[in-house]
Protein backbone atom coordinates (compact mmCIF):
# COMPACT_ATOMS: atom_id res chain seq x y z
CA UNK A 1 0.00 0.00 0.00
CA UNK A 2 2.75 2.45 0.96
CA UNK A 3 4.96 1.45 -1.96
CA UNK A 4 2.33 2.22 -4.64
CA UNK A 5 1.82 5.75 -3.39
CA UNK A 6 5.56 6.38 -3.24
CA UNK A 7 5.96 5.04 -6.78
CA UNK A 8 3.26 7.44 -8.03
CA UNK A 9 5.07 10.30 -6.30
CA UNK A 10 8.49 9.34 -7.71
CA UNK A 11 7.24 8.76 -11.27
CA UNK A 12 5.46 12.11 -11.43
CA UNK A 13 8.60 13.88 -10.20
CA UNK A 14 10.79 12.10 -12.74
CA UNK A 15 8.56 13.04 -15.69
CA UNK A 16 8.58 16.68 -14.59
CA UNK A 17 5.10 17.02 -13.09
CA UNK A 18 4.57 19.95 -10.67
CA UNK A 19 5.48 19.03 -7.11
CA UNK A 20 2.00 19.91 -5.83
CA UNK A 21 0.50 17.42 -8.33
CA UNK A 22 2.93 14.67 -7.33
CA UNK A 23 2.11 15.20 -3.66
CA UNK A 24 -1.64 15.41 -4.27
CA UNK A 25 -1.79 12.38 -6.55
CA UNK A 26 0.12 10.08 -4.21
CA UNK A 27 -1.76 11.34 -1.16
CA UNK A 28 -5.06 11.10 -3.00
CA UNK A 29 -4.32 7.49 -3.96
CA UNK A 30 -3.75 6.54 -0.34
CA UNK A 31 -6.88 8.31 0.90
CA UNK A 32 -9.28 7.30 -1.87
CA UNK A 33 -8.11 3.88 -2.99
CA UNK A 34 -6.49 2.45 0.11
CA UNK A 35 -8.42 4.15 2.89
CA UNK A 36 -11.76 4.39 1.06
CA UNK A 37 -12.41 8.01 2.08
CA UNK A 38 -14.87 10.11 0.02
CA UNK A 39 -13.69 12.38 -2.80
CA UNK A 40 -14.72 15.40 -0.74
CA UNK A 41 -11.84 14.65 1.62
CA UNK A 42 -9.39 15.66 -1.12
CA UNK A 43 -10.81 19.16 -1.48
CA UNK A 44 -11.16 19.55 2.26
CA UNK A 45 -7.44 18.93 2.79
CA UNK A 46 -6.58 21.81 0.45
CA UNK A 47 -8.83 24.14 2.41
CA UNK A 48 -7.56 22.89 5.76
CA UNK A 49 -3.94 23.49 4.63
CA UNK A 50 -4.52 27.22 4.16
CA UNK A 51 -7.18 27.79 6.82
CA UNK A 52 -4.77 29.24 9.35
CA UNK A 53 -4.48 32.66 10.95
CA UNK A 54 -0.70 32.31 11.02
CA UNK A 55 -0.50 31.72 7.26
CA UNK A 56 -2.10 35.11 6.60
CA UNK A 57 1.28 36.57 7.45
CA UNK A 58 2.84 35.00 4.34
CA UNK A 59 1.27 37.21 1.63
CA UNK A 60 1.61 40.32 3.80
CA UNK A 61 5.35 39.86 4.36
CA UNK A 62 5.85 39.01 0.69
CA UNK A 63 3.99 42.17 -0.32
CA UNK A 64 6.05 44.27 2.09
CA UNK A 65 9.25 42.89 0.55
CA UNK A 66 8.08 43.50 -3.01
CA UNK A 67 7.07 47.05 -2.13
CA UNK A 68 10.54 47.58 -0.65
CA UNK A 69 12.02 46.40 -3.96
CA UNK A 70 9.92 48.32 -6.45
CA UNK A 71 9.26 51.52 -4.51
CA UNK A 72 12.80 52.42 -3.54
CA UNK A 73 13.46 51.78 0.18
CA UNK A 74 15.69 48.77 -0.56
CA UNK A 75 17.99 50.83 -2.79
CA UNK A 76 18.57 53.43 -0.08
CA UNK A 77 19.37 50.73 2.43
CA UNK A 78 22.00 49.20 0.13
CA UNK A 79 23.62 52.58 -0.62
CA UNK A 80 24.11 53.27 3.09
CA UNK A 81 25.65 49.86 3.83
CA UNK A 82 27.89 50.11 0.77
CA UNK A 83 29.04 53.61 1.76
CA UNK A 84 29.79 52.34 5.23
CA UNK A 85 31.86 49.22 4.45
CA UNK A 86 32.35 49.12 0.67
CA UNK A 87 35.89 50.58 0.84
CA UNK A 88 37.15 47.92 3.25
CA UNK A 89 39.03 44.80 2.05
CA UNK A 90 36.32 42.52 0.71
CA UNK A 91 33.87 45.22 1.66
CA UNK A 92 31.58 44.96 -1.34
CA UNK A 93 30.79 41.23 -0.90
CA UNK A 94 30.33 41.87 2.83
CA UNK A 95 27.91 44.70 2.01
CA UNK A 96 25.93 42.27 -0.15
CA UNK A 97 25.67 39.83 2.77
CA UNK A 98 24.53 42.50 5.24
CA UNK A 99 22.02 44.03 2.82
CA UNK A 100 20.62 40.63 1.88
CA UNK A 101 20.25 39.69 5.54
CA UNK A 102 18.24 42.82 6.29
CA UNK A 103 16.20 42.79 3.10
CA UNK A 104 15.61 39.03 3.27
CA UNK A 105 14.26 39.36 6.77
CA UNK A 106 11.88 42.09 5.65
CA UNK A 107 10.67 40.34 2.50
CA UNK A 108 10.63 36.72 3.66
CA UNK A 109 11.51 35.62 0.13
CA UNK A 110 14.95 34.40 -0.92
CA UNK A 111 14.13 34.80 -4.60
CA UNK A 112 12.96 38.40 -4.11
CA UNK A 113 16.11 39.13 -2.13
CA UNK A 114 18.59 37.88 -4.74
CA UNK A 115 16.77 39.73 -7.53
CA UNK A 116 16.44 43.01 -5.62
CA UNK A 117 19.91 43.13 -4.05
CA UNK A 118 21.56 41.59 -7.10
CA UNK A 119 20.17 44.23 -9.45
CA UNK A 120 21.92 46.87 -7.35
CA UNK A 121 25.11 45.01 -6.38
CA UNK A 122 26.14 42.70 -9.23
CA UNK A 123 27.00 45.43 -11.80
CA UNK A 124 29.11 47.25 -9.20
CA UNK A 125 30.95 44.09 -8.11
CA UNK A 126 31.85 43.11 -11.67
CA UNK A 127 32.95 46.67 -12.41
CA UNK A 128 35.25 46.55 -9.38
CA UNK A 129 36.95 43.42 -10.70
CA UNK A 130 35.17 40.68 -8.79
CA UNK A 131 34.56 37.54 -10.82
CA UNK A 132 31.06 36.63 -11.92
CA UNK A 133 31.37 33.42 -9.93
CA UNK A 134 32.01 35.21 -6.63
CA UNK A 135 29.47 37.95 -7.35
CA UNK A 136 26.68 35.48 -7.99
CA UNK A 137 27.86 33.07 -5.30
CA UNK A 138 27.79 35.54 -2.41
CA UNK A 139 24.41 36.79 -3.58
CA UNK A 140 22.92 33.28 -3.74
CA UNK A 141 24.12 32.31 -0.26
CA UNK A 142 23.24 35.58 1.48
CA UNK A 143 19.79 35.53 -0.13
CA UNK A 144 18.90 32.61 2.15
CA UNK A 145 19.55 34.51 5.40
CA UNK A 146 16.07 36.00 5.54
CA UNK A 147 14.70 32.54 6.24
CA UNK A 148 16.53 32.47 9.58
CA UNK A 149 16.48 36.14 10.61
CA UNK A 150 12.94 37.03 11.71
CA UNK A 151 10.32 37.54 10.57
CA UNK A 152 10.81 34.37 8.51
CA UNK A 153 8.28 32.70 6.23
CA UNK A 154 9.89 29.31 6.83
CA UNK A 155 9.35 29.75 10.56
CA UNK A 156 5.74 30.81 10.00
CA UNK A 157 5.16 27.63 7.99
CA UNK A 158 6.98 25.53 10.61
CA UNK A 159 4.81 27.04 13.34
CA UNK A 160 1.60 26.42 11.38
CA UNK A 161 2.55 22.76 10.92
CA UNK A 162 3.62 22.06 14.51
CA UNK A 163 1.39 24.47 16.47
CA UNK A 164 4.43 26.22 17.94
CA UNK A 165 4.39 29.93 18.72
CA UNK A 166 5.79 31.82 15.71
CA UNK A 167 6.93 34.63 18.01
CA UNK A 168 9.09 32.17 19.94
CA UNK A 169 10.61 30.87 16.71
CA UNK A 170 11.30 34.43 15.59
CA UNK A 171 13.15 35.15 18.82
CA UNK A 172 15.11 31.91 18.57
CA UNK A 173 16.22 32.77 15.03
CA UNK A 174 17.83 36.12 15.85
CA UNK A 175 21.21 34.90 17.14
CA UNK A 176 21.57 31.94 14.70
CA UNK A 177 20.67 34.27 11.83
CA UNK A 178 23.30 36.82 12.86
CA UNK A 179 25.80 34.01 13.40
CA UNK A 180 25.26 32.60 9.89
CA UNK A 181 25.47 36.12 8.45
CA UNK A 182 28.83 36.57 10.22
CA UNK A 183 30.05 33.25 8.78
CA UNK A 184 29.12 34.39 5.27
CA UNK A 185 30.79 37.78 5.81
CA UNK A 186 34.03 35.99 6.79
CA UNK A 187 33.85 33.73 3.72
CA UNK A 188 33.01 36.73 1.51
CA UNK A 189 36.05 38.65 2.76
CA UNK A 190 38.40 35.68 2.33
CA UNK A 191 37.19 34.93 -1.20
CA UNK A 192 36.99 38.62 -2.11
CA UNK A 193 40.55 39.38 -1.05
CA UNK A 194 41.86 36.80 -3.52
CA UNK A 195 40.40 38.58 -6.53
CA UNK A 196 39.76 42.20 -5.53
CA UNK A 197 41.38 44.43 -8.17
CA UNK A 198 39.77 47.77 -7.52
CA UNK A 199 38.52 49.11 -4.23
CA UNK A 200 36.21 52.13 -4.16
CA UNK A 201 37.33 55.25 -2.38
CA UNK A 202 36.27 55.69 1.19
CA UNK A 203 32.98 57.56 1.32
CA UNK A 204 33.12 60.90 3.08
CA UNK A 205 31.46 61.41 6.44
CA UNK A 206 28.96 63.64 4.67
CA UNK A 207 28.08 60.91 2.14
CA UNK A 208 27.73 58.28 4.86
CA UNK A 209 25.61 60.60 6.96
CA UNK A 210 23.34 61.51 4.04
CA UNK A 211 22.83 57.89 3.00
CA UNK A 212 22.18 56.93 6.63
CA UNK A 213 19.48 59.56 6.99
CA UNK A 214 17.87 58.35 3.76
CA UNK A 215 18.04 54.72 4.96
CA UNK A 216 16.66 55.34 8.45
CA UNK A 217 13.00 54.60 7.53
CA UNK A 218 14.01 51.25 5.96
CA UNK A 219 16.40 50.30 8.77
CA UNK A 220 13.78 51.19 11.38
CA UNK A 221 11.26 48.71 9.96
CA UNK A 222 12.61 45.63 11.83
CA UNK A 223 12.43 47.63 15.06
CA UNK A 224 8.77 48.41 14.45
CA UNK A 225 7.84 44.86 13.46
CA UNK A 226 9.86 42.83 15.98
CA UNK A 227 9.42 45.39 18.74
CA UNK A 228 5.66 45.24 18.31
CA UNK A 229 5.62 41.43 18.36
CA UNK A 230 7.85 40.99 21.41
CA UNK A 231 6.25 43.95 23.16
CA UNK A 232 2.87 42.24 22.93
CA UNK A 233 1.40 45.06 20.85
CA UNK A 234 0.41 42.85 17.92
CA UNK A 235 0.65 39.26 16.71
CA UNK A 236 3.03 38.12 13.93
CA UNK A 237 0.15 38.12 11.46
CA UNK A 238 -0.88 41.62 12.44
CA UNK A 239 2.78 42.65 12.26
CA UNK A 240 2.90 41.47 8.64
CA UNK A 241 -0.06 43.69 7.74
CA UNK A 242 1.51 46.61 9.58
CA UNK A 243 4.72 46.04 7.60
CA UNK A 244 2.80 46.63 4.37
CA UNK A 245 1.29 49.86 5.70
CA UNK A 246 4.70 50.99 6.95
CA UNK A 247 6.42 50.42 3.59
CA UNK A 248 3.63 52.21 1.73
CA UNK A 249 3.93 55.14 4.12
CA UNK A 250 7.71 55.57 3.89
CA UNK A 251 7.59 55.08 0.12
CA UNK A 252 4.97 57.80 -0.24
CA UNK A 253 6.83 60.19 2.06
CA UNK A 254 10.45 59.61 0.97
CA UNK A 255 10.40 57.93 -2.48
CA UNK A 256 7.89 59.91 -4.52
CA UNK A 257 9.57 59.17 -7.85
CA UNK A 258 9.33 55.40 -7.40
CA UNK A 259 6.05 55.38 -5.47
CA UNK A 260 3.89 54.93 -8.55
CA UNK A 261 0.77 52.96 -9.33
CA UNK A 262 2.69 50.83 -11.84
CA UNK A 263 5.23 49.80 -9.20
CA UNK A 264 2.39 49.09 -6.79
CA UNK A 265 0.77 46.82 -9.39
CA UNK A 266 4.10 45.01 -9.94
CA UNK A 267 4.37 44.41 -6.21
CA UNK A 268 0.84 43.02 -6.05
CA UNK A 269 1.41 40.78 -9.07
CA UNK A 270 4.65 39.27 -7.76
CA UNK A 271 3.02 38.73 -4.36
CA UNK A 272 -0.07 37.04 -5.79
CA UNK A 273 2.01 34.69 -7.95
CA UNK A 274 4.35 33.68 -5.11
CA UNK A 275 1.50 33.30 -2.60
CA UNK A 276 -0.49 31.15 -5.01
CA UNK A 277 2.52 28.87 -5.53
CA UNK A 278 3.05 28.53 -1.78
CA UNK A 279 -0.61 27.85 -1.01
CA UNK A 280 -1.12 25.22 -3.71
CA UNK A 281 2.07 23.51 -2.51
CA UNK A 282 0.69 23.57 1.02
CA UNK A 283 -2.51 21.91 -0.20
CA UNK A 284 -0.68 19.08 -1.96
CA UNK A 285 1.71 18.62 0.96
CA UNK A 286 -1.17 18.57 3.46
CA UNK A 287 -2.91 15.85 1.45
CA UNK A 288 0.32 13.82 1.34
CA UNK A 289 1.03 14.30 5.05
CA UNK A 290 -2.54 13.44 6.06
CA UNK A 291 -2.36 10.20 4.10
CA UNK A 292 0.98 9.33 5.73
CA UNK A 293 -0.58 9.95 9.14
CA UNK A 294 -3.59 7.75 8.34
CA UNK A 295 -1.36 4.82 7.44
CA UNK A 296 0.69 5.48 10.61
CA UNK A 297 4.07 6.10 9.01
CA UNK A 298 5.10 8.69 11.67
CA UNK A 299 4.17 6.29 14.46
CA UNK A 300 6.15 3.43 12.90
CA UNK A 301 9.25 5.59 12.41
CA UNK A 302 8.99 6.96 15.96
CA UNK A 303 8.74 3.47 17.45
CA UNK A 304 11.72 2.33 15.38
CA UNK A 305 13.87 5.35 16.34
CA UNK A 306 13.12 4.89 20.05
CA UNK A 307 13.77 1.15 19.95
CA UNK A 308 17.19 1.16 18.28
CA UNK A 309 20.29 1.51 20.40
CA UNK A 310 21.75 4.61 18.74
CA UNK A 311 22.64 7.96 20.27
CA UNK A 312 20.10 10.71 19.71
CA UNK A 313 22.68 12.97 18.04
CA UNK A 314 23.29 10.28 15.40
CA UNK A 315 19.59 10.19 14.52
CA UNK A 316 19.56 14.00 14.38
CA UNK A 317 22.51 13.91 12.00
CA UNK A 318 20.63 11.43 9.81
CA UNK A 319 17.57 13.69 9.80
CA UNK A 320 19.68 16.67 8.76
CA UNK A 321 21.31 14.59 6.02
CA UNK A 322 17.82 13.69 4.82
CA UNK A 323 16.91 17.39 4.65
CA UNK A 324 20.05 18.10 2.63
CA UNK A 325 19.36 15.28 0.17
CA UNK A 326 15.75 16.42 -0.30
CA UNK A 327 17.04 19.96 -0.77
CA UNK A 328 18.92 18.86 -3.86
CA UNK A 329 15.69 17.86 -5.62
CA UNK A 330 12.77 19.67 -3.97
CA UNK A 331 11.89 23.20 -2.94
CA UNK A 332 11.98 24.04 0.76
CA UNK A 333 8.23 24.39 1.35
CA UNK A 334 7.18 20.92 0.17
CA UNK A 335 10.15 19.46 2.09
CA UNK A 336 8.85 21.16 5.22
CA UNK A 337 5.31 19.87 4.87
CA UNK A 338 6.29 16.37 3.73
CA UNK A 339 8.82 15.68 6.47
CA UNK A 340 7.53 17.47 9.57
CA UNK A 341 4.48 15.24 10.19
CA UNK A 342 6.84 12.25 10.06
CA UNK A 343 10.03 13.54 11.69
CA UNK A 344 8.71 15.99 14.29
CA UNK A 345 7.24 13.25 16.57
CA UNK A 346 10.53 11.35 16.29
CA UNK A 347 12.57 14.36 17.36
CA UNK A 348 10.26 15.14 20.29
CA UNK A 349 10.32 11.49 21.43
CA UNK A 350 14.12 11.67 21.54
CA UNK A 351 13.93 14.60 23.94
CA UNK A 352 15.10 17.37 21.61
CA UNK A 353 13.83 20.87 22.17
CA UNK A 354 11.25 21.66 19.42
CA UNK A 355 12.52 25.22 19.01
CA UNK A 356 16.11 24.03 18.58
CA UNK A 357 14.88 21.53 16.00
CA UNK A 358 13.08 24.34 14.16
CA UNK A 359 16.32 26.32 13.90
CA UNK A 360 18.22 23.28 12.62
CA UNK A 361 15.47 22.58 10.07
CA UNK A 362 15.50 26.13 8.75
CA UNK A 363 19.32 26.07 8.49
CA UNK A 364 19.15 22.85 6.45
CA UNK A 365 16.46 24.29 4.19
CA UNK A 366 18.60 27.40 3.64
CA UNK A 367 21.41 25.17 2.41
CA UNK A 368 18.97 23.40 0.07
CA UNK A 369 18.29 26.72 -1.66
CA UNK A 370 21.86 26.86 -2.99
CA UNK A 371 22.36 23.14 -3.55
CA UNK A 372 22.28 21.99 -7.18
CA UNK A 373 20.47 20.84 -9.20
CA UNK A 374 17.26 22.43 -7.87
CA UNK A 375 18.43 25.28 -5.61
CA UNK A 376 15.83 28.04 -5.93
CA UNK A 377 18.34 30.86 -5.39
CA UNK A 378 20.63 29.39 -8.05
CA UNK A 379 17.81 29.28 -10.58
CA UNK A 380 16.60 32.78 -9.69
CA UNK A 381 20.06 34.26 -10.30
CA UNK A 382 20.69 32.24 -13.45
CA UNK A 383 17.33 33.24 -14.91
CA UNK A 384 17.33 36.90 -13.88
CA UNK A 385 20.91 37.66 -14.96
CA UNK A 386 20.85 35.31 -18.00
CA UNK A 387 23.93 33.51 -16.70
CA UNK A 388 25.03 29.90 -17.12
CA UNK A 389 24.01 27.78 -14.14
CA UNK A 390 27.52 26.34 -13.81
CA UNK A 391 28.97 29.80 -13.14
CA UNK A 392 26.47 30.41 -10.33
CA UNK A 393 27.02 26.98 -8.79
CA UNK A 394 30.83 27.32 -8.77
CA UNK A 395 30.57 30.72 -7.14
CA UNK A 396 28.21 29.45 -4.45
CA UNK A 397 30.37 26.48 -3.42
CA UNK A 398 32.63 28.30 -0.85
CA UNK A 399 29.57 29.85 0.76
CA UNK A 400 27.80 26.49 0.75
CA UNK A 401 30.68 25.08 2.80
CA UNK A 402 30.39 28.04 5.19
CA UNK A 403 26.66 27.45 5.72
CA UNK A 404 27.20 23.73 6.33
CA UNK A 405 29.85 24.48 8.97
CA UNK A 406 27.54 27.06 10.53
CA UNK A 407 24.66 24.56 10.63
CA UNK A 408 26.85 21.96 12.38
CA UNK A 409 27.72 24.56 15.02
CA UNK A 410 24.01 25.26 15.53
CA UNK A 411 23.28 21.54 15.88
CA UNK A 412 25.86 20.90 18.58
CA UNK A 413 25.65 24.23 20.40
CA UNK A 414 21.91 24.55 21.11
CA UNK A 415 22.66 27.46 23.44
CA UNK A 416 22.85 29.74 20.38
CA UNK A 417 19.20 28.98 19.62
CA UNK A 418 17.85 28.82 23.15
CA UNK A 419 19.77 31.23 25.37
CA UNK A 420 17.24 34.05 24.83
CA UNK A 421 14.69 31.83 26.59
CA UNK A 422 16.93 30.96 29.55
Amino acid sequence: MLAVGLIIFAVLLVIGAPIWLALGASGGYWLLVQMGLPVESIASQYFIATDSWILLAVPYFLLAGNLMTFMGPAGKMFRFINNLVGHLPGGMPAAVVVTSAIFGALSGSSVATVVAVGSMAIPQMIKMGYSKENSYGVLAASGTLGQMIPPSIFMILFASSTQLDPGALFMAGIVPGLFLAAVLVIVAIIVGLKEEKQRPQRSSIKEIGKSFVEAIPSLFMPVVILGGIYGGIFTPTEAAAIAVVYVLLISFLFNRNECTFDNFKKSLLYTMVTTSIIYILLGGAKLFATAMTYIQVPQMITEFAVSIDVAGWVIMLIIVLLFLIFGMFLDAIPILYITLPILYPVVISLGYDPIHFAIITVAALMIGQITPPVGSCLYAISGHFKENMGVVVRGANPYLVGLIVGMLVLIYIPWLSLFLFQ
